[in-house]
């Protein structure tokens, strides 16, 4: 599997793999490394139709040596970088992120400055729901280094919902729904900000089917379905997670 090390270690490049006619972007956290590994999965399947790049802005916040800097100056001098410039303006389909305080990453499209001012004009544009900082269980406190507030049930819940608004915003709002419906049966996410198989592959089945019109054979989707990028390490369910929600994961 495609890491979020090798991507940072190809910041200032810009991390590719396959050689692809399609172009494909994808520009986001973490959280979008799985259907960077779902893509090139598919690549490797079916003679590399595609080129696919991932950018994750946020590695502009330190240096190589992983010193902090000031994020802003560094991604304004990304500016003039004509190989982003290139990836940007050559993009035929864009998977991201919503983002509205990383200068010309930024997707959100009334921003001073953002993306699409740089000449990003794809033909299939897909905004992925960002599950960010969603302290749910128990333990998602402490393992932070944050003591677990009296009400983190109500808190939880909250998020839940939250998360549910963060949805309707998406190419995907109907996962809103599926998510807050179905999230005490099915272990969407292992910690605040890292989700599970469960929840990239449902939203991958629904870009493909919406969007991409992959031919994804059982095959391919047996090799996917082994790939959980976050497992470990995950927050552990505790007996007040289990009685407070009605929790009935399987795995603990």
């Amino acid at each position: 599997m495609i890491t979020t090390i090798e991507i940072k270690e190809h910041r200032d490049d810009v991390f590719q793999v396959g050689s692809g006619k399609t172009k494909i972007l994808i520009l986001g956290s973490c959280r979008t490394v799985p259907y960077l590994n779902y893509l090139n999965r598919y690549n490797v399947m079916n003679g590399d139709p595609f080129t696919i790049y991932a950018i994750e802005p946020n590695n502009w916040s330190w240096d190589l040596n992983d010193n902090p800097v000031d994020r802003d100056a560094a991604i304004a001098a990304l500016e003039t970088n004509e190989r982003i410039l290139s990836i940007i303006r050559d993009a035929d389909i864009f998977i991201h992120e919503w983002y509205e305080s990383f200068g010309m990453f930024n997707t959100k499209r009334d921003q001073e400055k953002n993306i699409y001012q740089f000449n990003m004009a794809p033909a299939l544009d897909i905004l992925i729901p960002n599950f960010h900082d969603r302290f749910i269980l128990e333990h998602d406190y402490t393992a932070c280094g944050i003591p677990t507030p009296d009400d983190y049930l109500k808190r939880g819940e909250d998020a839940v919902e939250g998360f549910r608004s963060v949805c309707l915003q998406s190419s995907f709002p109907e996962f809103g729904d599926v998510f807050f419906d179905t999230w005490r049966d099915v272990r969407y996410f292992w910690r605040p900000n890292h989700v599970s198989a469960s929840f990239t592959l449902f939203l991958f089945r629904r870009m493909n089917s919406r969007f991409l019109h992959l031919n994804l054979t059982d095959e391919f989707m047996d090799g996917a379905r082994k790939e959980d990028l976050f497992r470990e390490p995950h927050t552990h369910i505790t007996q007040r997670d289990i009685e407070g929600y009605g929790l009935r994961w399987l795995i603990q």
